[in-house]
């Protein structure tokens, strides 16, 4: 067994497609002479650890009674994978069988390369291919944050940075990449498709905008993004992490600062021709952008949803990462 890759799967009552990913998975590590294979079980109620364990593959199970996500998932997988390199996978996600060769080889010839992505092919859930999710180059190129359904990282990089930080529910793959990059390793992009992904919520239809704000509401994670955001202020990162993860609701909100401002004026201090100005620029600049009238009317909504989401989210800001997890939190 090649014992230079660890793969760390994460998932969540995943019995309907967890068989497509652990099959993804081992075929892709065959190509490389075999990986430690590890799943990160947060609670599940259905058959997914029986599924799992059925594989052969080795399953650390969480305690339901913690706040279960997908970045606690991938610290506690970093904490108890070996190898050198460790892949972390979603549960669905398919990993491309040709990706690790090629990964691999790019660590071994580049030593200041701290992780990787190649392309992430993503579908909604009715099995359609979705686009603009990620920007696309013909050649290598430097990122400041990895997509986490799928990326791959050195472990000693990892272990410099404290690893993914076990208290952040949403955005934690910028997050941890910045602190990365501060520390002097680089993250790349190879021009290479590595995974697909099934999108639940992509934002890309009104149902999915909607069903996502829903969803954030049921399990409380109204408001996260504001504590990521505390976080990487902490870290020294705050600045290009807003301008980076939130830039596009930065501009909106100034936006709707300026129509607010517009509408409520006098017409002798603000003529009510600047409200319409402002609403008719603001949709010619979106339609640029988004080449689509359909995707430049989604636009609105889903900023307004996401500048809630920002506002709501100040209570939760911590000034001191946790690092009390160890092993009591495995049932």
């Amino acid at each position: 067994m090649n014992l230079k890759v660890s793969i760390v799967i994460i998932g969540r009552n995943e019995e309907k497609g967890i068989g497509k990913c652990l099959s993804a998975v081992l075929t892709a590590a065959e190509q490389i002479g075999g990986a430690e294979i590890i799943f990160v079980d947060s609670a599940s109620t259905d058959k997914t650890v029986s599924i799992v364990q059925s594989y052969g593959v080795r399953v650390v199970s969480l305690k339901p009674e913690l706040k279960l996500s997908p970045s606690l998932g991938r610290f506690i997988g970093s904490q108890h994978a070996t190898g050198e390199f460790i892949l972390f996978v979603d549960a669905d996600t398919l990993v491309y069988e040709n990706f690790l060769a090629v990964a691999l080889e790019h660590f071994q010839n580049n030593e200041n390369v701290g992780g990787i992505n190649g392309y992430l092919e993503d579908l909604n859930e009715s099995g359609e291919q979705l686009t603009d999710i990620e920007e696309r180059f013909d050649e290598i190129r430097d990122v400041k944050w990895l997509r986490g359904p799928c990326c791959f990282y050195r472990r000693q990089t990892l272990q410099e940075v404290g690893s993914f930080n076990p208290d952040l529910a949403v955005e934690e793959e910028a997050e941890l990449g910045l602190r990365l990059v501060k520390k002097g390793w680089k993250l790349n992009i190879i021009p290479l498709p590595m995974a697909c992904h099934t999108r639940c919520y992509h934002g890309q239809t009104f149902n999915s905008i909607i069903n996502a704000f829903k969803r954030d509401i049921v399990v409380g994670r109204l408001g996260e993004i504001t504590k990521t955001v505390g976080y990487a202020f902490q870290e020294g990162n705050g600045l290009i992490f807003c301008w980076l993860r939130l830039k596009t609701t930065i501009i909106f909100t100034l936006w709707l600062f300026l129509l607010i401002i517009s509408f409520v004026l006098p017409a002798f201090l603000y003529p009510k021709t600047v409200f319409f100005s402002i609403i008719l620029l603001g949709g010619l600049f979106v339609f640029r952008k988004k080449r689509s009238l359909k995707q430049t009317l989604l636009f609105f909504p889903a900023k307004l949803l996401c500048f809630i989401d920002v506002l709501s989210g100040f209570h939760k800001i911590k000034f001191n990462r946790s690092h009390s997890y160890s092993l009591d939190i495995i049932g």
